[in-house]
């Protein structure tokens, strides 16, 4: 019993003279982020791609800046198990490409990176080449596109469309209309359709089209009573066309000087007529011809190829032998004009006291005459006593017909008109949007000029 109560009081000295001591606290774990896949790979398409990410604490994330993708989820990861989300845009460049995707949490940090390869879109024409006729008309081609093409339209050309000017994903069709063509040879062109960086070409061709035969477009009943058809020597020009000699401003405020007869200005060749406006010297010169004939009624033609240009004021037209009245009570029939700033958009007009420019009342149609810049198109007029009709290639444009009051404020066309065939350089219409000097020399071209009569 004395020794069980020693051992008891040894052991509670030890115990009294050696406390326990207090534990100390271990460090807080590292933060820890895991991605599910080593990189996060967006479709070469672009849309959305996303990884699983476990994570023991919350981490901001970070683009790099690259434009080409977003984040969709939230800038920052929490603790657990989440799903990151990025946005890519399509990759139309010729190579692939990556970024980064950074994490931080307090002082520790990790990447991610994201990678894109790069897209191939892919267009296909049922035909390699679209194939017209020359007396015009349409062509359809399927197309199969796993992205959006845009046409160039710089390939354009005045013979031929195409629509739609972008071809969007999947099937489809493309439509090729063509212009009748008034050149016997075959034209090709080739358009081009661009996808990012990417490139697809197609060939239009338009077979050999027909000039348009000698009287093709004259009224019935009419015959052939006077014509110029160039082939003679320039020299030879006076003996059917009187030249007007005028200062610059004289009409229109045109800028042009016209001069007399002068080979500089107009001329015979390869059996055409060449109207120039050119510069010479601090000015422009150009030539306007009247012819010394003149009629009451007929059927009045010209083949014409317009001169290009913001600037250039062309016109095939008709004025009174007799304008004592003045203008516009004398009466003044325009069958052809145009100004190069509204390329191929050719019009007609007459002008009289009741209906003139002056107060917008004039009578006049215009249209679109594709090609009138780069080939000869037919201009006509048909007067009556009836009415007045103008054409271009033997299509109705304008009508005015004669209101049988026997008024000469609304018909004075009851007298003998000439011809007028002119280049007029800037002025009131042709300048009305400024003009461009790059385009000096110019040139108006006339195949013929013909004169019908029942």
């Amino acid at each position: 019993m004395d020794r069980m109560l020693y051992i008891l009081s040894v052991l509670f000295l030890l115990v009294s003279c050696n406390p326990v001591p207090t534990p100390v606290p271990e460090p807080d774990p590292e933060p820890v982020i895991n991605f599910s896949a080593a990189e996060l790979v967006a479709a070469p398409e672009g849309g959305e791609a996303s990884l699983k990410v476990t994570a023991s604490a919350t981490w901001s994330v970070e683009t790099d800046g690259q434009g080409w993708y977003s984040l969709v989820s939230a800038p920052q990861i929490y603790s657990g198990e989440s799903i990151l989300k990025i946005s890519a845009e399509p990759n139309y460049t010729t190579a692939a490409r990556s970024a980064t995707l950074r994490f931080k949490c307090g002082e520790k940090s990790a990447s991610l990176k994201l990678s894109q390869a790069f897209f191939v879109p892919e267009l296909t024409f049922e035909q390699s080449e679209v194939t017209g006729e020359g007396a015009g008309g349409a062509v359809v081609v399927k197309t199969t596109a796993n992205a959006s093409w845009t046409l160039d339209e710089n390939d354009l050309d005045y013979w031929f469309t195409v629509s739609p000017k972008t071809i969007s994903r999947g099937e489809g069709e493309l439509k090729v209309t063509f212009n009748r063509s008034y050149v016997e040879q075959k034209r090709s062109k080739k358009i081009h359709f661009r996808s990012g960086e990417h490139e697809k070409v197609l060939t239009v061709t338009q077979k050999e089209g027909e000039s348009v035969p000698t009287g093709a477009y004259v009224p019935e009943g009419y015959e052939l009573v006077w014509q110029d058809d160039f082939s003679e020597a320039s020299s030879e020009l006076v003996t059917k066309w009187r030249y007007e000699n005028w200062a610059p401003g004289f009409v229109n405020h045109e800028l042009q000087r016209y001069v007399p007869d002068d080979r500089r200005t107009s001329y015979t060749q390869d059996g055409s007529l060449y109207i120039v406006a050119r510069k010479d010297g601090g000015q422009v010169i150009s030539a306007r011809m009247n012819s010394r004939e003149s009629w009451l009624y007929g059927y009045f033609e010209a083949a014409i190829w317009l001169p290009k240009g913001k600037g250039t004021w062309p016109a095939f037209w008709m004025m009174p032998d007799d304008q004592s009245k003045g203008w516009p009570a004398c009466g003044e029939i325009d069958i052809m004009e145009e100004v190069g700033v509204d390329a191929n958009i050719t019009s007609s007009s007459i002008h009289c006291e009741a209906y003139n420019h002056v107060k917008n009342t004039q009578k006049t149609a215009s249209r679109t005459t594709p090609g009138a810049e780069n080939e000869y198109h037919v201009y006509a007029l048909e007067w009556t006593e009836d009415y007045i009709k103008s054409y271009v290639d033997g299509v109705l444009l304008l009508e005015f017909r004669n209101d049988k009051a026997g008024r000469e404020s609304t018909w004075p066309f009851n007298k003998k008109f000439f011809l007028i065939l002119n280049l007029a350089w800037g002025g009131d219409w042709g300048g009305y949007a400024g003009v461009d000097e790059n385009a000096l020399p110019c040139t108006m071209k006339v195949d013929y000029v013909r004169v019908y009569k029942k």
